[in-house]
């Protein structure tokens, strides 16, 4: 087997069945660490992870949908309070302690910008704010910035489309469950006062994007949406009328114990559709594909590994499971894997606001 490193993983690339099978049944012991680097933050030295990402966990407003999935709405045993019940309570004093975390970051040789958390475009005013920092000269040089969204602020705002493309985003890894609207509600719970929960106004919405921005679409797999390998394909084609030319299927993310068994944590439990279902589908041994279907690589990053395809010889499919527990794990490692800012100053080695912190950015 072949291991090749990229930006932010790995690409594994059997040669034969036993090696496919080792992966797959091994998925959170292949190797993940890329070379480690020190920087000071806050004042104090520590290692991260070369090729880590950087959030400033966006939660300008309470989002405007309610994913039944929503990690942010799981909680951690000992966890004194979720970022999503919180805001941004004064944008100049944020911005301003952003800057100088950005300023500690710059000195990081490879970092993405991962822009992710509640939904960044429900607010115009902060999302446009942080484009112009991150168009700034003094701005870190990310190697890759991504955007996570519900898309329904780029429907209501257009002049964010163009804003983004300025500001050199890669991508925006639109988060879409059912081709169905009426299903895809079931899941994903937007407000009604955003036009995007109707599929003619987010289908218009991914045309007028693409020209701008590289769309990649986000499915969770739910026993609620798409659960099967024929809904995945009807997905894909309804993807593919649309333009777009990447998909990722995801599983719900793998839990323990460690999480309270409150109202999302219990849907997740109900709604599990297993990946390893999917890969068994798409191509149950090395080299034995289903038709349309065309295999390229296996991926494995800090706590997730992946499985990439083509179908149709049109649209790239990646099929994806991630797991906490190898999170937690990494995270205990002593290495940091991943950067948060919160909106209470703490700069964060975790998407908990009081876990991992590295330093309070308001003092």
């Amino acid at each position: 087997m072949q291991i090749q490193t990229n930006l932010r993983n790995h690409s594994l690339l059997p040669e034969n069945a036993i090696d496919l099978s080792r992966i797959r049944t091994s998925k959170w012991d292949v190797p993940t660490h890329n070379n480690v680097e020190s920087v000071f933050l806050s004042g104090k030295e520590v290692s991260v992870r070369n090729g880590l990402t950087f959030t400033p966990y966006a939660n300008p407003t309470r989002c405007n949908a309610h994913c039944r999935f929503c990690s942010e709405e799981l909680q951690r045993r000992g966890q004194k309070y979720l970022t999503a019940q919180n805001v941004i309570a004064d944008y100049d004093r944020y911005f301003d302690a952003l800057s100088t975390v950005f300023d500690e970051i710059a000195k990081i040789q490879r970092i993405g910008l991962s822009l992710s958390g509640l939904e960044a475009t429900s607010d115009p005013e902060w999302l446009l704010r942080l484009l112009d920092m991150l168009s700034a000269d003094s701005s870190p040089k990310f190697d890759e910035k991504v955007l996570y969204t519900n898309s329904s602020g780029l429907y209501t705002n257009p002049e964010l489309i163009p804003a983004l493309q300025a500001a050199g985003f890669d991508r925006l890894e639109i988060s879409r469950c059912h081709f169905d609207e009426t299903i895809n509600q079931k899941v994903m719970y937007i407000n009604r006062n955003q036009p995007v929960y109707r599929n003619e106004a987010y289908e218009s919405l991914i045309k007028q994007i693409l020209p701008h921005v590289h769309v990649k679409n986000s499915c969770i797999l739910t026993q609620t949406g798409i659960h099967s390998i024929h809904e995945v394909e009807a997905y894909l084609d309804w993807a593919m009328s649309l333009g777009v030319k990447q998909v990722v299927f995801r599983e719900l993310s793998r839990l323990d114990d460690s999480y309270l068994p409150n109202r999302t944590k219990l849907w997740i439990d109900r709604n599990r559709v297993a990946i390893d279902d999917v890969f068994s589908e798409v191509m149950p041994t090395f080299g034995n594909q289903r038709k349309s279907w065309q295999y390229k690589n296996s991926r494995s990053g800090y706590y997730y590994y992946n499985e990439v395809f083509t179908y149709r010889n049109d649209i790239e499919v990646i099929l994806e499971t991630s797991s906490y527990n190898a999170l937690m794990s990494q995270n205990a490692s002593g290495i940091i894997q991943k950067l948060v800012f919160h909106s209470n100053g703490n700069l964060c080695g975790d998407w908990d606001p009081e876990s991992l912190v590295l330093g309070n950015y308001f003092t």
